[in-house]
């Protein structure tokens, strides 16, 4: 490494004082295109990156922010201390179900209904009801899951699949069941 400086050194000895200042610029051009390049450009890209990103996640808050403020009042509006919301008189999971799947369903798309009940403590029972329907569309699911959350039941949702099928891909298989809380 010496040795070539010592030999840049002599070479540029050997310039003339005009070559030497203009070498001398570009060498200091050189060097400022280089620390532009390497160092302050990555850095501000960097800055205006993270500006970008912190921009997209002040939108986000908000959003979670309007979540939880939804939360807090469908929170406010659910039953205290776990008390059950009073049913109707003789209600029934497996006719709710049937309702809600006959307004919003055709006839050949139910491939199963089928109800249980199993106990629970305080000496309720949980009624189930397992719903399996074959070749529905999107605007199908949505119709019925409609149906059954929009209703002022204690009714929910246990559990919800969906495959699409694969011979049709704008249809879908879905299994879902729709339990309630009874008293024995």
């Amino acid at each position: 490494m010496n040795a070539r400086l010592h030999q840049l050194q002599l070479l540029l000895a050997r310039l003339s004082p005009r070559e030497q200042r203009l070498v001398t610029v570009f060498s200091a051009l050189v060097a400022m295109m280089l620390a532009w390049s390497l160092v302050v450009s990555p850095f501000l890209g960097g800055r205006e990156r993270m500006r970008r990103d912190i921009d997209g996640l002040r939108g986000e808050l908000t959003q979670i922010e309007s979540l939880a403020a939804q939360i807090r009042l469908l929170e406010a509006d659910a039953p205290k201390s776990g008390a059950p919301k009073p049913l109707p008189e003789g209600f029934s999971v497996l006719a709710f179900v049937e309702k809600a799947a006959g307004a919003s369903l055709r006839a050949e798309s139910i491939a199963s209904m089928t109800p249980a009940r199993r106990p629970l403590a305080e000496g309720r029972q949980e009624s189930t009801v397992e719903l399996k329907l074959s070749s529905i569309s999107l605007g199908e699911v949505v119709a019925l899951l409609t149906g059954i959350e929009s209703e002022k039941t204690p009714v929910y949702m246990k559990n919800f699949s969906v495959k699409r099928r694969y011979d049709d891909e704008s249809r879908f298989d879905v299994t879902l069941v729709v339990a309630a809380a009874l008293p024995a």
